[in-house]
């Protein structure tokens, strides 16, 4: 039986059946295990906790790969308290419509027809696009906290909001509380990243005369005159700035839009459209990868291709959408 009170509260029942589903092919020992099997108890438990402000995130713990890179991950009462918490602040935090990354606001293929779309005017020779390097890892924590505590004020929702931003990390023992950034593998994060750069969608979106996008911290603007991309690279940067942000070099392009550019995934340019370059290099390393994975764990070569086929199948239907 679920306890009375949770009745109530749609986005528990989701953010449960989101984590059953994420976590579906956990190893036998994983904790999803021990959580789903004493889910009758754990439920009351976990919803009381959570409604009495009583409930503690545990250090986030530092898993290895064959290839010995880490990897953090919440536990799974963890994760569902937290998927419970952003599927709450959803609404709540401010996110402009031309942060095109965020659900409702059209997602990639929206964010490419609408460049594509700009570019058929011919109102637009120029084009600036950058990303922020390493934008969650560099995240001022105070900064963030002063955005969430704005528009939020459930009291079951800020403490678990304040500890996921200052949130710890267990590796082999050893614990650490990061000073800046945020964990990039939480459902809390894209929100978080989202609405932190609200006021730079702001500034940009409403000046006439140039096209703005922003795809999580992919930026996109196209001007007229090489005067207004100056003017406006030079804007971006020292908002950027202000925030402990800098441009990632291996990811920006300033030029002609008749050269052609990337923008998300996708290959725009005047007369043409495609897959871009890099996202085909990342496809074929993501194929590799899933056969020396396959390999490793003692697959046979057939069962190994077939995964990477299974991938490709998946990978062909999103690209597709990319395609005029």
């Amino acid at each position: 039986m679920y306890p009375e009170n949770t009745l109530q509260d749609a986005q528990w029942y989701e953010a449960q059946r989101w984590l059953w589903h994420q976590r579906r092919h956990a190893r036998p020992g994983a904790d999803i295990r021990h959580l789903r099997f004493h889910w009758q108890t754990e439920n009351e438990r976990l919803w009381r906790l959570v409604q009495e402000s009583a409930y503690r995130l545990t250090p986030m713990k530092i898993y290895r790969r064959a290839d010995g890179e880490g990897l953090a991950q919440w536990t799974s009462p963890d994760a569902l308290v937290l998927k419970w918490c952003a599927l709450h602040i959803d609404n709540r935090l401010p996110v402009h419509e031309r942060c095109e990354h965020r659900r409702g606001n059209g997602g990639y293929v929206a964010s490419v027809r609408k460049v594509r779309e700009a570019m058929a005017t011919e109102a637009y020779r120029y084009v600036f696009r950058t990303d922020i390097r390493g934008y969650y890892r560099h995240i001022r924590k105070k900064q963030l906290w002063l955005q969430v505590s704005r528009f939020v004020s459930d009291r079951r929702l800020l403490p678990l909001l304040e500890q996921y931003l200052w949130y710890s990390v267990e590796d082999g023992g050893e614990f650490r509380t990061p000073e800046k950034g945020i964990p990039k593998g939480c459902s809390l994060s894209p929100l978080m990243g989202a609405s932190l750069l609200y006021h730079i969608d702001c500034g940009f979106s409403d000046r006439e005369g140039i096209y703005y996008a922003r795809y999580m911290d992919d930026f996109l603007i196209l001007t007229q005159t090489r005067w207004q991309l100056r003017r406006c690279i030079a804007q971006l940067n020292d908002l950027l700035d202000v925030s402990g942000f800098e441009q990632h070099p291996d990811k920006t392009y300033i030029g002609r839009i008749t050269r052609g550019f990337d923008w998300p995934g996708a290959w725009s340019e005047p007369g043409s459209a495609g897959l871009a370059p890099r996202s085909l290099r990342l496809h074929r390393e993501r194929c590799l990868r899933l056969y020396e994975q396959a390999c490793r764990q003692g697959l046979t070569h057939e069962e190994s291709m077939t995964r990477v086929h299974d991938y490709r199948k998946r990978w062909l239907i999103h690209a597709g959408k990319l395609l005029p």
